[in-house]
């Protein structure tokens, strides 16, 4: 250690470097990003062409890796990063410590990232959150810049948003139950709005989400739903839905008794996501479920099987949050279900989605190279080309997409809704 420090102490051109060195690991805690060096001196020029081997001279901004710096310290001089670190290096050089300081504010951690890498990260390690807190702590100037400036006026207001988010993505529950958002949210923070999709700490929790379920932040309302969902939190819960039509449910209470309102087999009823959270179980007609993506294929099916005993569920708005947690109450009754969509690179997108949510519980419902066939039109639209690399998981249905890929052309299933009645008419009698 003491040859490393006298060399770097021996020659004024290392001085600027490793300070702002110093400033880089401080603040997130390992050898991570880069500095720029801006017009630097001869004295710089030289030292730093010196101890890379190679020509830094003659430049107006020089870019240095903080780990390329430590690789190059372990070659120069024959160490192990086992035996010595950088950030050990820095502090030496420097003559100050890592650790939060209990001693003046000069020493106390003087930025919003090295502070939550300080003051908050310790409580989290080896959790699930400390992947998230570390991700703050890398991009306080574009992801949470308006947390960081917030730290600026208001450090500890800014630094508890963080600390109250981290303590209720820490006790999130994946097990299927569900609590409502505001009771969730008064347990944390003491108000009921906090983690609300506008609320104080509400970006800041979705954030939070994306980074553990190792999904984007979404932008839109049904998405944002979906999300809150996974964490067995229910948001918006009277806007989220999804039409059925012969579909037995079970609720609390109630385990042998079957939901006489939602079996009315001649009325398709529109459940919601606050409807279907009091759902313990489902049933189906015949035990089959059929599945449809296309709003005017379920509302021909029902004009056409109006006397016929079966189960149908309708994603009519999308790929929405009550769709999905019906389709878990259906895998989770050891029901499979039927799925048919249109054959366009969108409605398949769906299709294979469904199929790596719910496995063999997903069964492809015509989509074969026959059915593709009965379906194409002169006037069919023409496949994408953004879409060209467009893969599926399913082996059905990455068939069809190959074929679909030669022929060049997408098509609506509305053709096939008379074959689609027949197949449930034959299936549940």
């Amino acid at each position: 250690m003491q040859e490393i420090i006298q060399f770097f102490r021996s020659d004024s051109g290392y001085d600027r470097i490793l300070h702002a060195m110093f400033d880089s690991f401080y603040k997130h805690g390992r050898a991570f990003g880069a500095i720029r060096l801006t017009r630097p001196s001869a004295e710089e020029e030289s030292a730093i062409s010196e101890f890379f081997k190679r020509d830094y001279y003659n430049q107006a901004l020089i870019r240095i890796g903080l780990a390329d710096f430590e690789r190059q310290i372990m070659r120069n001089f024959s160490v192990d990063e086992s035996e010595i670190s950088l950030g050990a290096i820095l502090s030496e050089y420097v003559g100050k410590k890592f650790e939060k300081s209990t001693g003046s504010d000069s020493q106390k951690p003087n930025t919003f990232a090295s502070a939550i890498l300080f003051e908050i990260i310790p409580k989290y390690e080896n959790t699930p959150t400390e992947t998230w807190l570390r991700e703050i702590t890398t991009q306080t100037r574009r992801a949470y810049r308006a947390y960081s400036e917030k730290y600026l006026s208001e450090p500890e207001a800014a630094l508890n948003l963080i600390r109250e988010t981290a303590e209720a993505l820490n006790n999130i529950k994946t097990d299927g139950t569900l609590i409502p958002i505001a009771e969730f949210s008064e347990k944390f923070t003491g108000a009921t709005d906090s983690f609300d999709f506008s609320g104080t700490h509400g970006i800041l929790f979705l954030k939070a989400l994306a980074n553990r379920f190792d999904v984007p932040v979404p932008s839109y309302l049904e998405g944002r739903i979906e999300l809150h969902l996974r964490a067995g939190l229910l948001s918006c819960a009277a806007v989220s839905s999804v039409t059925v039509r012969g579909l037995f449910a079970e609720t609390d209470g109630q385990s042998d008794i079957v939901c006489d309102y939602y079996n009315n087999l001649n009325i398709a009823h529109v459940l919601t996501l606050e409807n279907i959270s009091k759902f313990t179980a489902v049933s189906a007609h015949g035990s089959k479920v059929f599945v449809v993506e296309d709003v005017q294929i379920f509302a021909k099916l029902c004009e056409i099987l109006s006397e016929v005993k079966c189960t149908i569920i309708c994603c009519a708005v999308g790929f929405s949050a009550a769709f999905v947690r019906l389709l878990k109450l259906v895998c989770g009754s050891n029901l499979s279900f039927f799925y048919a969509g249109n054959m366009d690179y969108k409605s398949l997108e769906i299709a294979d989605k469904l199929y790596v949510e719910f496995g063999k519980n997903f069964i492809p419902w015509r989509y074969t190279h026959e059915d593709y066939a009965k379906i194409i039109l002169p006037e069919s639209t023409y496949l994408p080309d953004e879409k060209k690399n467009l893969a599926m998981h399913n082996d059905t249905l990455a068939s069809l997409l190959s074929h679909m890929k030669k022929i060049g052309k997408t098509a609506s299933s509305m053709p096939l809704v008379s074959l689609y009645a027949e197949d449930i008419r034959n299936s549940v009698q």
